[in-house]
């Protein structure tokens, strides 16, 4: 499978959009996070990443500055249904607004710095580092 990620800049505040998984969900439940999600068959990875930010924070005037990392995770158990390539774009926007689905408990802004003391986990870390550089 392949999934993309966005790490949402605020404008030129220098915060970016960090979301708290919800507690209910089994992977990852209650970790803050930047926006990700799986792409359907045939879409492109831009396609893939608009629909996701939409579908998770309700935001949908947003510009792709750049990718930032390719990734590679085995989700669960390492066994090929599980195995995710992922993307993970620099992505901004001017409206600080969110609308969270229901994967999501709450929603913050905070500087790449902030976000770091939240994450613990450690590709959701090396995204950010990635911004940062």
């Amino acid at each position: 499978m392949v999934a993309v990620g966005s790490v949402m800049e605020l404008g030129n505040s220098g915060k970016i959009l960090l979301a708290q998984r919800n507690n209910s969900l089994d992977w990852h439940a209650g970790e803050w996070e930047i926006g990700y999600g799986r792409i359907a068959q045939f879409e492109s990875p831009e396609k893939g990443l608009r629909r996701e930010i939409l579908e998770e924070f309700g935001l949908k005037d947003f510009s792709i500055i750049k990718l930032l990392r390719v990734w590679h995770i085995f989700r669960g158990s390492k066994k090929a249904e599980n195995e995710l390539l992922g993307l993970t774009y620099h992505c901004r926007t001017d409206n600080e607004e969110v609308v969270l689905s229901d994967e999501h408990q709450q929603f913050t802004w905070v500087t790449p710095k902030e976000a770091l003391k939240m994450i613990s986990v450690e590709g959701i870390r090396q995204d950010i580092e990635a911004f940062i550089r």
